[in-house]
């Protein structure tokens, strides 16, 4: 190439970046890059390898991953280690604790037993265990199905994972964790995943049955479909083919915390293979396992968004046409150390099943991302090259909290970023000023000023932005040296807690609940244990159990109409929900699914 075709490639490469600079990133270009359906047996497996393979290499994910087609797997394939100590691989053969998938398991004992009339969806839960709250003597078996019970989730107790999780219990002394506390709304009234739902599912099966739940699931359902890997978790048994746990912390694998079997029971106790769920879900296609009035109950979400053990959805919809896309059935699993996705499109005879034994692994994204590739409705950015001229302008390092930093490093043509605390995340760029993550759902928009420099950076990550402006790495040093702050709890006004109750949104799918009892204020993330708000002013709260604080805003009237969530270096505001606005499940496609147990 002369060198005046090469001016002249640079100058229409710098048009090409202005061009797509100005542009709206819906407006981005994008190139299909799955096969239409009708051809996607050729050229699937590849293309679904190179899919998977970034978060591999990213150190993000180790599991199985599956899709199949018609009940015949076309990509199928194992990635890392089961075991770090000895190095030992995983195998598609390899057994994965699958956590809440084991609620579709209880449901269909629920509705085998209806089916054999030993018991009622509508029937209430005390006709089959006694002594419980009379508080909850409104609750029925189909409340507890679809997580409208109202009955606090005991998998949110402040020491359920620190102390709980890790020794056997009965089902009765779980329910006895939560029997004292009120219900969150009246049973019927909304949606509230809540894992005792299914414990006491699991009660309900044992009563009406007479026989242990273990041995329920044994008769009715793993021994007649032939699933000879799934079972019902005992950690003390040898297991063949057993997969550890890990998970990440100080910037090295370590073993997950261990968890009990019993301590999720009916909830989330089962252990199985890609295999063994592929044949789970096509013997839910027919009538061998439930009749066809059970299999409607069971994907029947009466406008929820949840079933009968499985969330109800519709993905890939055309934008403007909420009916449009396909129907799927699905749920994730999340317990220490393990991740699981079970993903069902009925219409397309299409199974996607991602199980991973690290609790780092983006398992929705890539079970999503496979099936939108199957049916040829996967998106990617057109590959963009940037001049080094414009990709070294923007290392550096950006503040995006009191205690929270990003450092943006240059890494071949494109870029990485590591929040504070957390491992980097490479990035591709979308346009001169804009970079997307091919492993996350994350993206970088720098802040610049006329000639190039960047002042300043958003972040874009679980559904929010962090904006922030570019700082000296001294000035980060120093921000992340000093001690941090000292709370002591002052006497306050108490009559005004009540006013400060309600649903705070901090992301989409993620909240805050606060409530106020006998004069004490709490606090319970979504998916997370419920924690005492101790006051340090009027509307300034802090957590013992966490290094995090609350402080209120409110209008000229005093009403709460919002809270900043001080936690991790970030401040994080979070408006107050209207009253009566109902619960909603997480979406799955936004991490809705991933619900311990």
């Amino acid at each position: 190439m002369s060198h005046a075709d090469a001016r002249r490639r640079a100058v229409r490469l710098r048009l090409a970046i202005l061009l797509v600079a100005f542009l709206p990133v819906a407006l981005l270009p994008v190139h299909l890059v799955a096969a239409s359906p009708a051809n996607a047996g050729e050229t699937y497996a590849g293309r679904a390898g190179a899919l998977v393979a970034p978060y591999v290499e990213a150190g993000l994910f180790s599991g199985v991953v599956l899709v199949a087609k018609d009940g015949q797997p076309v990509f199928r394939r194992a990635y890392g280690l089961a075991e770090r100590e000895w190095e030992i691989p995983n195998t598609p053969q390899t057994h994965f604790r699958i956590g809440s998938l084991t609620k579709a398991f209880t449901a269909a004992a629920v509705l085998i037993l209806a089916e054999a009339g030993r018991l009622g969806l509508d029937d209430p839960v005390r006709r089959f265990v006694p002594g419980l709250p009379e508080a909850w003597a409104g609750v029925s078996l189909r409340h507890l199905l679809q997580h409208r019970s109202g009955i606090i989730n005991f998998t949110a107790l402040p020491n359920y994972y620190d102390q709980i999780a890790r020794v056997d219990h009965t089902p009765g002394q779980i329910v006895a964790l939560v029997a004292g506390e009120p219900l969150l709304f009246p049973p019927g009234e909304r949606f509230e995943y809540s894992n005792t739902n299914y414990v006491l599912l699991g009660m309900a099966i044992e009563a009406a049955s007479s026989l242990p739940y273990p041995q329920v699931l044994r008769d009715t359902i793993l021994t007649p479909l032939g699933l000879k890997e799934t079972g019902y978790d005992d950690l003390t048994a040898i297991l063949p083919r057993r997969a550890s746990g890990y998970r990440r912390g100080r910037a090295q694998w370590r073993n997950a915390v261990p968890m009990a079997a019993s301590s999720a029971y009916a909830a989330g106790a089962l252990y199985s293979t890609v295999d063994d769920l592929l044949a789970w879900n096509e013997a839910l296609g027919g009538t061998r396992l439930l009749s066809a009035a059970s299999r409607a109950a069971m994907f029947d979400d009466l406008g929820t968004g949840y079933g009968l053990g499985w969330f109800v959805s519709r993905a890939f919809a055309r934008p403007g046409e909420p009916g449009s896309g396909h129907r799927v059935f699905g749920h994730a699993g999340s317990i220490p150390g393990f991740l699981s996705i079970n993903d069902l499109y009925p219409d397309d005879r299409l199974s996607v099943i991602v199980l991973s034994n690290t609790e780092t692994a983006p398992a929705q994204k890539i079970a999503r991302d496979l099936a939108a590739l199957h049916l040829g409705r996967y998106e990617a950015p057109e590959e963009i090259v940037l001049e080094d001229l414009i990709l070294d302008r923007y290392p550096g390092t950006y503040r995006l909290g009191p205690r929270a930093f990003l450092t943006v490093a240059r890494d071949g043509r494109g870029l990485t970023a590591r929040p504070t605390g957390e491992p980097a995340t490479p990035f591709v760029p979308e346009s001169d000023r804009t970079f997307v993550s091919r492993v996350a759902d994350m993206r970088l928009t720098f802040e610049t000023e006329p000639d190039g420099r960047p002042t300043g950076v958003i972040l874009h990550r679980d559904g929010r932005d962090r904006t922030g402006p570019r700082v000296s790495e001294e000035e980060a040093r120093a921000a992340l040296a000093a001690p941090p702050a000292t709370h002591r709890e002052v006497a306050i006004d108490r009559s005004g807690l009540p006013a400060l109750a309600g649903r705070y949104a901090l992301a989409p799918g993620r909240e805050i609940a606060v409530t106020a009892q006998d004069g004490r204020l709490f606090a319970q993330a979504t998916g997370q244990p419920r924690h005492e708000l101790f006051p340090e002013g009027e509307r300034a709260f802090f957590l013992r159990a966490l290094d995090a604080q609350i402080t209120f805003l409110a209008d000229e009237a005093g009403r709460a109409t919002g809270l900043i969530l001080h936690q991790n270096g970030y401040d994080t505001e979070a408006p107050r929900l209207p009253d009566g606005t109902p619960g909603r499940p997480r979406a799955l496609d936004k991490g809705r699914g991933r619900q311990r147990g």
